[in-house]
């Protein structure tokens, strides 16, 4: 497991005190924001001892279902973090004081951070005849909270993307703490498992099933996070995360209005989409983000396209006319004209950079550009090491040509009518481990960067696919459920998503077009169509995207 390395320059047991507890916070709960939750988010600082039992602080009160409990009896936020926020987001410099994460436990020590702090270390506060005894038991899993103290639209997703969300604790003494209290690493049993190791493992490398097999056998990690690992491991299942960092505001399905529309390429034109209503708490696109649309007023037709620009309440997207089109592009590019209306889902992503790479090629065909257009334009806006190759038929399939061109150097567009080729071996045996490879485009580009790959023995973690078109319909089929002993038909127009959902299985989704696995089933029996790019090849033998894949006949899921 090449993420999982000991924590460096990390502090090692021992009878001296590391630092000290420089506050103690808690909070009663009321109502913040105009939400209909209460919160204890806000906290106030206490200059006496406060006592602390296996539930955590008392006084201390958790509104949101995700908080509290024995795993997360305390929570802890390195007040180093703040300077870092400061300078991220100045603008709300103002709000990145101590307690702004709600935190319990605020300390300063460098070396008390997620990077070093490990699952099951364990922590003295005081004096060792009467000091209080915690765990560090999981990642703090930021929410959607944070956007609203905080004032940042993104600020959860920012957080943990950034491994700067604080950890919670188990309480193994109990009795009373304060403020100047010294704080002594009783034992580290888990090196290699930092609190970031352990984030590595729940939001990037999310199919290391090596380390995913270990942390779920690990005690010391809280139930939540374990289970969370055993659900992928056991039922195949990827949890949505959205409820959790955006509140649930993805579930709306709002009017556009057609205000644009442009002849790009022979195939690809873009539309460009104004909202009837203004969208409350408009955001702009973000690398990766892609949108669904419900076509014809049938809602059973619904495709998702790439956001080329743009924000919540007016977008472009980029769409090829499929020659096989059964009521997606074709409507779009042969009926749908200026003024019309059409209903769109909120904006997600799944495709943006890794944070931990050092450098980023991207690889795109056709319209598979639409995916990587945002992406690219952050990426030179911050001066991060990367490079797009852009594979086109002739010069008249650019798609977009002036947002191409702004990449100047750092984007090669290959014509394969001048006799250019994208030697896909090349580029990845020029990659190191620190390289992310992102590709989207048709199948048979895919399937020749996971070709040349594996032949590189480049590392399948550090490779992503993004299909800019997704084919849910298809044959009928029959689906057996051997745990709840149900028996379901799937229509040629629906997908095995929608029906077990409609059944009252709470199947996760994201993208909804086969890129992300969030949707996948465990397969008992049967044969599938596999489609999609969200299954390693290992694991299509026992596992299913139900938002895209389709059943050949009877096939029995582990429902």
């Amino acid at each position: 497991m090449a993420t999982q390395t000991p924590a460096q320059d990390a502090p090692e047991a021992s009878a001296q005190p590391i630092d000290k507890l420089l506050q103690v916070r808690t909070g009663k709960l009321r109502p913040v924001f105009g939400l209909k939750t209460p919160s204890g988010i806000f906290k106030t600082v206490h200059q006496n001892p406060v006592k602390v039992e296996f539930l955590g602080c008392e006084g201390d009160e958790h509104g949101y279902i995700g908080h509290g409990g024995v795993d997360k009896a305390l929570m802890w936020y390195p007040s180093q973090h703040y300077a870092f926020w400061k300078t991220e987001l100045p603008q709300n410099a103002h709000l990145f004081g101590v307690g702004g994460f709600g935190e319990n436990i605020v300390t300063s020590n460098e070396k008390l951070s997620e990077k070093e702090v490990c699952v099951g270390d364990m922590f003295r506060f005081g004096r060792e005849e009467a000091g209080v005894v915690i765990q560090i038991s999981e990642p703090r899993q930021p929410c959607f909270m944070l956007n609203h103290r905080l004032e940042v639209k993104d600020m959860s997703i920012r957080s943990q993307n950034a491994n700067r969300t604080g950890w919670y604790c188990r309480v193994l003494k109990e009795g009373h703490i304060q403020s100047g209290d010294p704080i002594t690493l009783v034992e580290r049993k888990y090196p290699k498992w930092t609190v970031k190791a352990v984030q590595t493992i729940l939001y990037v490398e999310r199919k290391n099933w090596e380390a995913i097999r270990e942390l779920s056998e690990l005690s010391e990690l809280g139930e939540e996070i374990r289970m969370i690992f055993l659900n992928r491991l056991k039922k195949g299942i990827f949890l949505d995360e959205s409820d959790r960092l955006g509140g649930g505001e993805d579930k709306a399905w709002n009017e556009y209005r057609l205000v644009g529309k442009k002849v790009e390429t022979p195939r690809i034109c873009s539309f460009e989409f104004e909202t009837i209503n203004t969208i409350e708490n408009s955001a702009p696109a973000t690398p990766g983000s892609h949108i669904r649309v419900k076509f014809g007023g049938n809602s059973q037709v619904v495709r998702a396209y790439s956001i080329v620009g743009g924000d919540s309440d007016r977008f472009t997207l980029g769409i090829a006319l499929d020659r096989d089109s059964r009521g997606g592009s074709r409507y779009l590019h042969e009926e749908l004209k200026i003024g019309d209306t059409l209903s769109f889902s909120q904006m997600k992503s799944d495709f943006s950079p890794a944070v931990d790479a050092d450098h980023h090629i991207l690889i795109a065909g056709g319209v598979g550009i639409t995916a990587f257009l945002i992406t690219a334009r952050q990426l030179r806006q911050q001066g991060q090491n990367f490079h797009l190759y852009y594979a086109i038929r002739s010069a008249h399939d650019v798609a977009f040509k002036h947002l191409v061109q702004e990449l100047g150097n750092d984007v090669t567009v290959l014509d394969g009518s001048k006799g250019q080729r994208l030697e896909i071996s090349k580029i990845i045996a020029k990659s190191n481990s620190r390289t992310h490879i992102y590709c989207c485009g048709p199948q048979r580009l895919m399937d020749g960067v996971t070709l040349a790959a594996r032949t590189l023995s480049f590392p399948s973690s550090n490779l992503h696919f993004e299909a800019f078109t997704a084919l849910a319909s298809g044959d009928p089929f029959t689906v057996e459920l051997a745990e709840s002993k149900k028996t379901l038909d799937i229509k040629a127009e629906q997908t095995l998503l929608d029906v077990l959902r409609d059944s009252g299985f709470d199947i996760p989704s994201s993208c909804e077009v086969g890129n992300c696995g969030t949707c996948r089933v465990g397969v008992r029996g049967g044969k599938v169509e596999h489609r999609g790019t969200g299954l390693l090849e290992g694991e299509k033998k026992g596992a299913m995207l139900s938002c895209v894949s389709r059943g050949i006949g009877r096939v029995v899921l582990d429902l």
